[in-house]
């Protein structure tokens, strides 16, 4: 893994230019459409083309290969980037919910106890709770 201090380019992965760390979305979201594509289309072509020989077949999937591997290539790291947008839209959602709530029994533990102080009629001078409601990174 590249370090901190390391310029973003060489955190990247050369052909399809996707982040390191995205791999693990690129490969199947790539492998899985081109596999499904590469199958239905060449059963189709074969059966289109009245293909009996392997060696007709191997040179329908070969094309095949080629053609739903460039539509994948294309398509792949902008849908992985759109499911990871969405997975960590999801994340920080759910870290801001458990930030507010935190902070709401901070607000009501505080409030409570400046009550009981109040009703005993002893001073509060403590401070009120600080507020975090920022998400952390996900990364």
């Amino acid at each position: 893994m590249a370090q901190a201090n390391e310029p973003e380019r060489s955190r990247r992965i050369s052909i399809p230019n996707i982040p390191a760390d995205a791999v693990r979305w690129y490969l199947p979201i790539f492998n899985l459409p081109t596999a499904y594509l590469t199958v239905t289309n060449t059963l189709f072509a074969a059966e289109r083309e009245s293909a009996t020989s392997w060696q007709a077949i191997q040179y329908i999937a070969t094309g095949e290969l080629l053609k739903a591997g460039g539509v994948a290539l294309i398509a792949s790291p902008t849908i992985a980037e759109g499911i990871r947008m969405v997975l960590v839209g999801i994340w920080q959602e759910r870290q801001i919910r458990k930030a507010r709530e935190e902070n709401q029994a901070k607000w009501e533990a505080w409030l409570q106890r400046s009550r009981d102080a109040e009703s005993k009629g002893i001073p509060f001078d403590e401070p009120p709770p600080q507020l975090d409601d920022r998400p952390k990174s996900p990364r």
